[in-house]
């Protein structure tokens, strides 16, 4: 003879029975799920996100608005002044290069004879030559000739005037103030061509 078993509890009650711990399982997890994503949005917005982002009040803004209004305003100044000497450049390349105009004035100079000032004054106008003034001193007035001699006849040079020439004494040294030495102060003026 053989046994079997039979179930007494109807099978309406065990569905139910079954049926309710599955939906206590799944709500369980569901909740749990639920739990740590709103734990994880949380931690995101309430620390990582204020480490990431500063919190700025308008106040902030108005000073970070007004120091960067103040470097626009300093750059535009940089950017005139540097145009400006863009300008100056642009008008003094139109003249010989200025290498060039001291190579020769230093390959005229003599031993006794020396500039102390050169002013090139170009003019912008096509038509008109670049004109130079030559300030400097000799020691004696066949230096000066010599020097004038030599830079008439240079063609780098055109129009060559001596505008005046003067004797004066000046110190022979910085140590020794009290003697004196005699030099012919001069000014010459003089035009140089365009390229």
């Amino acid at each position: 003879m053989a046994l079997r078993e039979i179930n007494l509890i109807p099978e309406q009650i065990l569905y139910k029975k079954y049926l309710s711990r599955y939906l206590f399982l799944w709500a369980g997890c569901l909740s749990l799920c639920f739990f740590l994503i709103f734990g994880f949005y949380l931690y995101q917005i309430r620390v990582v996100l204020p480490k990431e982002r500063p919190v700025t009040t308008l106040e902030d803004m108005h000073k970070q608005l007004g120091t960067t209004l103040v470097d626009i305003k300093e750059t535009q100044q940089e950017i005139q002044r540097l145009s400006l000497q863009e300008s100056f450049l642009k008008d003094l390349t139109e003249i010989q290069p200025v290498s060039k105009l001291l190579l020769t004035l230093s390959d005229i100079m003599n031993t006794r004879t020396w500039l102390t000032k050169l002013t090139i004054d170009a003019d912008t106008a096509v038509e008109v030559l670049p004109g130079i003034e030559l300030y400097g001193s000799s020691l004696s007035n066949e230096d000066l000739g010599n020097f004038l001699t030599q830079l008439s006849s240079e063609s780098f040079f055109y129009n060559v005037v001596l505008k005046y020439a003067k004797e004066i004494r000046i110190a022979r040294s910085n140590q020794d103030r009290n003697a004196l030495v005699k030099v012919i102060q001069f000014q010459i003026n003089c035009k140089i061509p365009k390229f």
